[in-house]
């Protein structure tokens, strides 16, 4: 043992402790920056704040086409903002039961979009709480151009929000319900804590009325609205127009939508259908809700870039649509990874019906979204609404 005075014993002591820290520092270091890059890869379909907790909750599932055959599909991208676990199970042709744990209520709404290259309509046939009392149950229907039950690929994403979200509402309508007819608050939300309704005025035509949220299309920001059909055939519903209107009775002002529902072959039909209006995916001036939304507003043009009021992505880069052929779309999101996140779309103005391609390309940093739409089970061109979560 070397002949140390207790100097260099107290000495020696000190750099070991000094030494000690480094490691212990570098190790917190390495894990906060490894939990920091796992929150950054994380996909996103809440939100909330240190303050406002679950402001919106919700989840999501991606089935890819190769899976829908399958008793038990694969989920191919999920997400679920109590951070539990997504799964699907195949009824029988075209019919799957969703299940999202640790979500469970009986309200909220569903969106539903099929993923497929071939002609397929996907919708709802209702959800709620489970019978466990903590998880929600979904229920997917799917069928061809014909009407008949097929198996499809499809995404489908739940939500349920509460005061504090930005511009946001959502509604469930039941097919035969009496005309005006108002929502169970349980299945609508209006973020300016104001009347959801919606009237029937003809065979598969509708108008929903949110008041005070209008305002969004009075400030240069209309937003977009997405429909899904709701009950046990699948039905075509698209929105037809939405814009800001008043009441000259009453001197209400309302955000207005028309909504046109058909089946597959384009015949008029009445049906319950789920509609949602969002503006920048909900987000706030000091929360930014991340993901992608617009109106593709030319169906004709080889490659555009959508009315800039119609579009959101909160990377800030541009949108740009291309054609690629009759019916087929590649929608270009820069800024996020073809790796995971879900699309949902709706057709705009007519019968047409669309869904998301198989495929989700990346390109350099962007996301490739590929649409396809038809027309009586042909490829046709159309105009539609995109909203993408990450």
């Amino acid at each position: 043992m070397p002949d140390w005075s207790l100097e260099k014993w107290i000495a020696a002591a000190g750099f070991a402790i000094t030494v000690a820290g480094f490691v212990a520092g570098g190790v917190a270091w390495l894990i906060d920056q490894t939990s920091a890059g796992m929150a950054a890869r994380r996909p996103v379909c809440g939100m909330s704040t240190t303050a406002e907790p679950d402001l919106l909750v919700g989840g999501y599932v991606v089935i890819d086409t190769p899976e829908a055959a399958k008793t038990r599909p694969s989920v191919a991208r999920a997400c679920n903002s109590r951070d539990a676990d997504n799964r699907v199970t195949r009824r029988g042709p075209g019919r799957y039961d969703v299940r999202l744990e640790n979500l469970g209520v009986d309200g909220g709404t569903v969106e539903v979009t099929a993923v497929s290259d071939g002609a397929r309509v996907c919708g709802t046939d209702g959800w709620g709480m489970a019978e466990n009392g903590k998880d929600l149950d979904a229920r997917v229907v799917c069928s061809d151009q014909r009407g008949t039950p097929r198996d499809s690929g499809f995404t489908l994403r739940f939500l349920q929000a509460r005061a504090g979200t930005g511009a946001l509402a959502y509604l469930r309508y039941d097919a035969g319900s009496a005309s005006p007819f108002v929502p169970d608050p349980n299945y609508s939300f209006n973020s300016f804590s104001s009347s959801v309704s919606v009237e029937r005025e003809a065979v598969g035509e509708y108008e929903i009325f949110l008041e005070d949220i209008q305002q969004s299309v009075d400030n240069g920001a209309p937003g977009v609205v997405k429909v899904t059909s709701l009950g046990p055939v699948p039905r075509v519903c698209n929105p037809r127009m939405w814009n800001s209107w008043r009441n000259k009775e009453t001197g209400k002002r309302f955000l207005m939508a028309k909504v046109h529902c058909t089946d597959a072959a384009g015949v008029a039909v009445d049906t319950g259908f789920t509609a949602t209006y969002t503006v920048e995916l909900a987000s706030r001036p000091d929360l930014r809700v991340p993901g992608a939304q617009l109106w593709a507003d030319d169906e004709h043009a080889p490659r555009y870039t959508p009315m800039m009021s119609y579009q959101y992505n909160s990377t800030g880069h541009d949108i740009m649509v291309q054609r690629t052929g009759p019916g087929s779309y590649r929608v270009e999101l820069a800024g996020f990874s073809a790796s995971r996140g879900q699309a949902q779309v709706s057709g705009y103005g007519g019968s047409a019906y669309c869904a998301v391609a198989h495929s989700v390309e990346q390109l350099g940093d962007s996301t490739t979204v590929g649409v396809r739409c038809w027309r009586n089970g042909r490829p046709a061109d159309a105009r539609f609404v995109l909203l993408h979560q990450p």
